[in-house]
């Protein structure tokens, strides 16, 4: 009873499939965009994202613009073990493992190096795994392999265990996979195993619909059921079940591959019979499509060797290995369109169509070149219309109110009337019927070439006449407006016709830019709000009224437009308007007045639409036709892609020269550009490969820019003589549908480094040079400009000195020599006196004593200004000299110490030995009137710059703290503090004073050699 059940449901399926339309939309990569072989027989995305495939002659690398290929080189060490690659697996490090019919390989894609392992076994490794804990597993014809860990820094091939260790000796591993409870399945040539990595055991798998037969394929669904595809068929293994169960065999034809997709769809690749889809979310598991081979870009093959899906759920595409048509990838987004143009028979001219409408018994009604065509929507089926009875050109299509079908075409105007087309008895009015409208009052207006007809539902006609500024006045569009009014579009211009029957006509004038944007009007559309929007050959434009007169907003490419020549346009549900172009759809949004378009690269079988041929179901499907081409979708039922794919750098130069950008990052994480390098370029990309033609970029460079640069679809931007610093490149990009990943951003540290002489210690060492040189140069010219003054000061103190000399001898001569002759006559006079006289003898003794005062004094002066008297030495012989000469007959003794003739070299300041020779004279005199001192002294002492100069006694002394300052004091004070000197006196009573003054020693006098 069983078997007859899966035997029935095996037909049924067979059946169905048989039944569905082979219409899909399918990218594909070959040679001749540069994939290294046409037979794909592993696929693999990397966590970076790059896509990998295994081909018969090398591995690729593909990043959805280009191919990168690595191949066996003979005389290479780090390079493949061979080129027909069969296997890969990433492991958890990154590390790419490569499996090929001559051993296993390891890739460091950091570095660039690929080790081998396993070349002396000689190994055809068919499938790798890396499981749960990170051990590699190895399937090859002869066993099944497995590597402890693939993080050892030793890793050897040798530590592989052999498959004779467990029962699957001899076995050929054609597939491996670990399900959701950590066991290992083996597809082998003599059926199903289970492993255990755990407990190290191996169970087969030996259902009655099992039995020896090889399996290929072994994929796990989000309900955790195993799907397996054999020799025999499909198999489904649950937990609830002792084996698997035989599902469905299409053909005696083996099943190669099997994706449980995000999506819940179970990919199925049969040999020789394309590609079965079935639905996982129903338990009958209905068969959703079935594409063979050869098809318009849908499969190019009927042999699909590997099936792929990325681990991200937002991942749109699926990939299809092929033996012989290279890589084909499927978009959900992509085919959201369903195509009809296969289902119109005979294919060829026929497929250039004019007019489209679906009638209440949901038949598609399609006006071609070569007549009309209805499309049954349920059952596919079509029926031509010759192009004999109805004409060439099929114009346009309408079902009135009644449910008539009418017809204008190139020969007139038609009607069914439930068994076939017959001409309306007016039709030799028109001959040539270009539009077909019904107006609220359920009024049919016919268009033509000529004139618009309005037809009454009692059959009477009305013509309507245009004047045009056209080449011809054709009836291309025709709306109503809630009022009643009525615009019309022709070839020629806009025309309004009230409720009056009065015609106003509107065209382009090329000074006014808010006037009609072309005169070849192609469709008219009133919007929910009432707004009126016109396509035409230049573009869209919307209706508005200021001050009661009309006024078109416009909206060509420059805002985004597909293309200037909009065909038609449908309103969706949301309010937007799709247009058909003749370069693809447009989707325009007129709150955020923002257009997406879609073309080829979406899905579309062409680009260009054509005039009349788009038309809205009553169930919201959109149908637009063009040449070649027959589309339909629901825009609310429209796929667009959420994933936000990363950015990665897939090449980086410098002066044109190409290096391995991921090496350069490896050591300092940043990328590090010399000054003599300051010229470089980034090629980034997006790894989407839904669409990657459609992706758009964007990039900031931090510490340079302060917006971000939208590029378009360009991928490439270069630098060049970027100041020294540090900076960030920031690149973001968006998918298809505008999605911008923000957050996986490309980001790259670049720091220039400045040229040497911009260096800190450039600067520090030419700081120095110049601070070292200009401290030389201020030196050189400090001290030439001292020995100047020096010299200028020499010649003047020698001046000087001459001057003071000559001074000195002529007040010695004249004035000395005045006054001793005073004394003498003062004498003379007193001698020759008869007799002394009491008053004369007084006076003349005055005179002579004030004579001998006046004489000391002049010796004193004239000793001062002298300037060999400027030196220590001098002074001392003076105070000397007077010390002698007042206390010798006194009775005082009198002791100097200190006078060296080593103190003739320190030359005093002119005037200082005159204060000098007072202060003490003052010190020795206040001694001799008031000390009673009995021994005095005199002592010159230096210390260093200093010297000091001390007149002592044993006198009486007296209370310095107490005693008030006299005129003799105060004259000492004053005299010191005119040479910078400190003049102290220490006094106490009964124990005698000392007179001190402390000077600073000046330079030594200059001699003969300086």
């Amino acid at each position: 009873m069983i078997k007859v059940f899966f035997l029935c449901l095996a037909c049924f399926w067979a059946c169905f499939g048989f039944g569905q339309s082979n219409s899909v939309f399918l990218d594909q990569y070959s040679l001749e965009e540069g994939l290294s072989q046409s037979g794909v027989n592993c696929i693999l995305k990397d966590q970076r994202g790059y896509i990998w495939l295994g081909t018969q002659n090398g591995l690729n690398r593909f990043d959805g613009h280009q191919f990168v290929t690595y191949q066996h080189q003979p005389f290479q060490v780090n390079s493949l073990s061979n080129e027909f690659i069969l296997s890969l697996c990433e492991d958890r490090r990154g590390q790419l493992w490569v499996g090929t019919r001559q051993g296993l390989n390891r890739f460091d894609r950091v570095n660039g190096i690929i080790t081998r392992y396993g070349t002396s076994y000689k190994l055809t490794v068919q499938t790798l795994l890396e499981d749960r804990d990170g051990s590699l597993w190895i399937g090859t014809p002869d066993g099944l392999f497995r590597m402890a860990s693939t993080a050892s820094p030793k890793l050897d091939f040798q530590k592989l265990v052999r498959s004779s260790d467990y029962l699957l000796k001899d076995r050929v591993i054609y597939t491996l996979f670990q399900d959701a409870q950590g066991f290992l399945w083996a597809g082998t040539n003599q059926g199903l195993y289970r492993i255990s990595p755990i407990e190290k055991g191996i169970r087969r798998v030996i259902p009655w619909s099992l039995p020896h037969t090889p399996v290929y394929s072994i994929v796990q669904d989000s309900q955790h059921r195993l799907w397996i595809g054999s020799e025999a068929g499909l198999h489904q293994l649950t937990t609830q079940k002792p084996g698997p169960a035989l599902l469905f065999r299409p053909t005696k034809q083996p099943i190669l591959a099997l994706l449980a997709s995000h999506e819940s769809v179970l990919w199925v690749s049969v040999r020789n019979e394309g590609i079965y889809r079935y639905d996982l979310h129903n338990s009958t598991l209905p068969l959703l499509s079935h594409w063979t081979g050869n098809a318009k870009k849908g499969l190019q093959s009927n042999v699909i060797s590997s099936l792929y899906q990325g681990p991200d759920p937002k991942e749109d595409v699926i990939w299809l290995g092929t033996r012989d048509a290279g890589i084909q990838v499927f978009s959900h987004a992509k085919n959201s369109f369903q195509h009809w143009e296969d289902l119109i028979t005979p294919p060829g001219s026929s497929q250039l169509f004019f007019s489209l409408y679906t009638d209440r018994h949901n038949n598609l009604w399609a006006g071609t070149y070569r007549g009309l065509f209805c499309i049954n929507r349920n059952t596919l089926e079509s029926q031509q219309f010759s192009e004999k009875l109805l004409g060439e050109r099929i114009h346009t299509i309408l079902e009135d109110y009644k449910g008539t079908l009418w017809v204008g075409s190139s020969k007139g105007l038609y009607y069914w009337n439930g068994r076939q087309f017959v001409s309306d008895p007016a039709h030799r009015e028109f001959p040539m019927v270009s539009k077909l409208y019904e107006d609220q009052h359920h009024q049919l207006w016919i268009g033509t070439g000529k004139a618009l007809y309005k037809r009454s539902t009692t059959g009477q006609l009305t013509r309507f006449d245009f004047s045009s500024k056209g080449p011809g006045s054709t009836i291309e569009a025709i709306q109503e407006m809630p009022d009643g009014t009525l615009w019309v579009g022709t070839s020629g211009g806009l025309n309004r016709i009230d409720t009056n029957g009065r015609i106003t006509s509107y065209y382009n004038q090329t000074d006014d830019p808010e006037s009609l944007l072309s005169n070849e009007i192609y469709d008219l559309h009133r919007d929910r709000k009432g707004q009126l929007w016109i396509a035409s050959s230049k573009g869209l434009s919307r209706l508005f009224f200021r001050d009661g007169h009309p006024h078109f907003e416009h909206f060509t490419e420059q805002e985004g437009l597909a293309n200037h020549v909009v065909y038609g346009m449908l309103e969706d549900e949301e309010g937007r308007f799709w247009m058909s172009t003749n370069r693809g759809l447009s989707r325009f949004d007129p709150r955020t007045q923002t257009f997406r378009n879609y073309t080829s690269r979406d899905g579309l079988m062409a680009n260009e639409f054509n005039n009349g041929a788009f038309h809205r179901s009553a169930d919201g499907t959109f149908f637009f036709g063009g040449i070649g081409l027959l589309v339909s979708f629901n825009p609310q039922e429209l796929t667009e892609s959420r994933f936000t794919p990363p950015v990665v750098l897939t090449s980086f130069r410098k002066f044109e020269k190409l290096f391995a950008f991921d090496s350069l990052l490896a050591h300092d994480h940043q990328l590090t550009i010399q000054a003599k390098e300051n010229f470089f370029s980034f090629v980034y990309n997006t790894l989407d490969y839904s669409s990657p033609q459609k992706n758009q970029y964007a990039y900031l460079l931090e510490g340079f820019h302060t917006n971000w640069n939208f590029s378009g679809t360009r991928r490439y931007i270069s630098f060049s003589n970027l100041s020294p610093g540090k900076y960030t490149l920031k690149v973001k990009a968006s998918n298809a549908d505008g999605l911008w990943n923000d957050s996986q951003m490309l980001q790259i540290p670049i720091v220039v480094v400045p040229p040497f002489w911009q260096r800190w210690w450039f600067y520090a060492i030419c700081l120095l040079v110049v601070g070292g040189t200009a401290r030389l140069i201020y030196g050189y010219r400090v001290r030439k400009q001292v020995a100047h003054l020096l010299e200028l000061e020499k010649v003047k103190l020698t001046e000087n000195e001459r001057v003071r000399k000559l001074a000195a001898q002529d007040l010695h001569d004249e004035f000395g020599n005045t006054i001793t002759r005073i004394s003498m006559l003062t004498e003379i006079i007193k001698a020759r006196l008869p007799e002394p006289s009491s008053e004369v003898l007084p006076l003349l003794t005055k005179i002579s004593d004030n004579a001998n005062r006046m004489y000391q004094g002049t010796k004193d002066f004239i000793w001062a200004i002298n300037p060999d008297h400027d030196n220590l030495y001098e002074i001392a012989i003076r105070l000397k000299d007077f010390g002698d000469d007042v206390l010798d007959k006194t009775g005082i003794r009198f002791d100097i110490s200190g006078l060296e003739e080593s103190l003739r070299n320190y030359v005093l300041p002119m005037g200082m030995s005159r204060h000098l020779i007072f202060l003490f004279k003052e010190a020795i005199s206040n001694t001799l009137k008031h000390a009673q001192a009995t021994q005095t002294f005199l002592a010159f002492e230096r210390q260093g710059e200093e010297a000091t100069i001390r007149w002592i006694d044993n006198g009486q002394g007296f209370d310095a703290s107490k005693r008030r300052k006299g005129n003799g004091l105060l004259n000492m004070e004053s005299r010191a503090r005119k040479f910078e000197g400190l003049v102290t006196i220490e006094s106490v009573p009964s124990q005698g004073t000392v007179v001190s003054v402390r000077i600073r020693l000046p330079q030594k006098k200059y001699t003969e050699s300086t």
